[in-house]
C-alpha cells in the first residue's frame, strides 16, 4: 500500500500501534478492532528483523501490506536489520543461538527485542496505545510476551492494550480468514534457527 503522507503525519493521526508479526496473526485482531469500532485508530507496524531469509521476509511483509489494503489500514515497515537483531541475541544469551530449542530463552530474547523496539517507536511517534499480534499467538509464551510488553509500556509511559482474545479461537479464525483472502501463511516462526523446527 503506497502512503502519500509522511510517516510522522500518518502515525500522529493514529492512536494504536499494532506491532504485526505476520498477516495471519493480525487478521483476527483486526477483526476484533473492527467489531469494537477501533479500526480507524490502528496502524500496522511490521517490525521483524528476525525473519530469514530475505525472500521470506518479503513474502511476510507483502502479506501484511495486502491485509492493510483489504481493511484500509495504514502500514509501516520498521527497521530491517537482521545483523543487529542477531548481535543482540548473541549478546543476551549464554550460549550460541543455534544451540537453543524453539520457545526457549532465544525466543524470549527475540520477543523482548522486537517489543522494546516497537514500543520505543510508538512512544517516539506519540501513540496512545501499544499492542502486538504476539499477544494471542497459540504457539508462543504469551504470558512472557504480555508481561514484558506491559512492563515496557509502563517504563516508556505508554498504555498497553490488552486484547481479550482466546489464542485457540484466534488461531482458528486466522486460518479461516487467510483462506478467505488468499493470504500467505508461513511454515515456520521466522529466524534461521527456527527453520524446520515448527
Amino acid at each position: 500500500m503506497k502512503l502519500k503522507m509522511s510517516k510522522n503525519k500518518i502515525t500522529n493521526q493514529k492512536k494504536i500501534l499494532l506491532h504485526t508479526c505476520c498477516a495471519p496473526c493480525a487478521l483476527p485482531i483486526i477483526e476484533y478492532f473492527k467489531q469494537t469500532k477501533l479500526l480507524d485508530e490502528v496502524l500496522l507496524y511490521f517490525f521483524n528483523p528476525n525473519i530469514f531469509p530475505r525472500e521470506e521476509y518479503q513474502k511476510r511483509k507483502s502479506a501484511v501490506a495486502e491485509i492493510s489494503k483489504i481493511y484500509d489500514l495504514p502500514f509501516l515497515e520498521g527497521e530491517d536489520d537482521h545483523n543487529k537483531w542477531l548481535n543482540f541475541l548473541k549478546g543476551s544469551l549464554k550460549d550460541a543461538p543455534e544451540t537453543y530449542l524453539e520457545n526457549s530463552d532465544r525466543c524470549l530474547q527475540c520477543f523482548y527485542y522486537r517489543l522494546d523496539s516497537s514500543i520505543v517507536y510508538a512512544k517516539k511517534h506519540q501513540f496512545l496505545y501499544f499492542a502486538s499480534t504476539l499477544q494471542v499467538n497459540l504457539y508462543k509464551n504469551t504470558t512472557f510476551i504480555i508481561q514484558t510488553a506491559r512492563e515496557l509500556c509502563r517504563n516508556y509511559n505508554i498504555n498497553f492494550l490488552d486484547l481479550p482474545l482466546d489464542s485457540y479461537l484466534s488461531h482458528k479464525n486466522s486460518i479461516e480468514l487467510a483462506k478467505k483472502y488468499g493470504i500467505y501463511r508461513q511454515k515456520y516462526c521466522g529466524c534461521e534457527f527456527s527453520l524446520g523446527a515448527d
